[in-house]
């Protein structure tokens, strides 16, 4: 969906976990998300866990979305007596294991890692899946702390990429007909999500017979992922070609 290579990958993955690392060493560990039942501690303990998945990756997830959610949970709840420091020093060095994996990968090879329930990725989604677990829950933290949390363009273009892929397994159960909602961020290359009552599927470029959402890669990522509506969205540079009938279609996915 974007161009992708290894070294801009890797760029914005150290540039994430630095401000990350900054930024849950500052906070009160029991600082509360908006609208969400985390605490700064749990997004930490979230982090610790996600980027231990990589480091075993013949561990399998379930298949349902919402089944992981309750691994995430339970996961972290293994934390629960760790000091915001102590998860702070694994998720550096479990990183620093987690990124010497990588160089001699192609970014097409598809990998049997299971970070997603139920799709095979190549090695860009794969990282660019890490990515998006910093920047939205660094997001997640700093609003909660009162901090402006800026998104570059190339992480959410690497975030979209991977969310082109992603989506389809997120389409809610129950057929509501056939529709299709094509996503072209600027600088970035489009992509078209078809629906119908058997599932969703993932097309390269942007459809001619569809709706459209078109802009900021920024409010793209923050839609997709629930942490902005689509008025928000609008107000932050998304144009649609009709918000009522977008906004149909984005109520049919659950939230990644």
């Amino acid at each position: 969906m974007c161009a992708v290579d290894a070294e801009t990958i890797g760029r914005c993955e150290a540039d994430a976990l630095a401000r990350n690392v900054d930024l849950l060493l500052r906070v009160a560990p029991e600082t509360k998300l908006p609208d969400s039942a985390w605490t700064a501690h749990d997004v930490a303990a979230h982090l610790v866990s996600v980027i231990g998945r990589y480091l075993k990756p013949d561990r399998k997830l379930p298949a349902s979305p919402r089944e992981v959610d309750s691994v995430n949970d339970a996961e972290m709840r293994e934390f629960d007596s760790a000091t915001m420091g102590e998860l702070v020093g694994r998720l550096r060095s479990r990183s620093a294991k987690y990124a010497a994996f990588w160089p001699d990968l192609p970014v097409e090879m598809v990998l049997p890692i299971s970070i997603r329930a139920g799709v095979d990725l190549d090695v860009a989604a794969i990282r660019s899946n890490w990515l998006s677990e910093l920047l939205i829950h660094g997001r997640d933290v700093a609003l909660a702390a009162g901090e402006e949390w800026p998104l570059d363009d190339r992480s959410c273009l690497l975030t979209l990429r991977l969310l082109a892929y992603m989506l389809p397994s997120y389409l809610r159960a129950g057929g509501q007909g056939d529709a299709t909602l094509a996503v072209a961020p600027d600088g970035g290359a489009p992509f078209s999500l078809r629906l119908s009552d058997g599932g969703a599927q993932m097309q390269r470029g942007a459809a001619a017979d569809g709706d459209r959402l078109t802009g900021s890669p920024a409010a793209l990522v923050l839609l997709f992922y629930g942490r902005i509506g689509l008025a928000e969205a609008q107000r932050l540079g998304v144009t649609t070609s009709d918000a009522d009938r977008v906004q149909l279609i984005l109520d049919r996915f659950e939230k990644p």
